[in-house]
């Protein structure tokens, strides 16, 4: 009768983190870029300020 071998303990923890830090890696990857997709789509609330928007420091000239 052949018994299969046990598996060494320290093995299977590691395997376990390795597997929940990846799924966890990947699912912030994914929400990261469905985040910058998303934002890319939005129109921002203020518009972009160009150079002649903005006051010279010295005051009104």
């Amino acid at each position: 009768m052949s018994r299969s071998p046990l598996s060494d303990p320290l093995e299977t923890v590691l395997s376990w983190i390795w597997a929940v830090g990846t799924a966890a890696g990947l699912a912030t990857a994914g929400l990261l870029a469905h985040t910058e997709h998303s934002s890319a789509q939005v129109p921002s609330a203020q518009p972009t300020l160009s150079a002649e928007d903005v006051p010279p420091a010295n005051g009104p000239v």
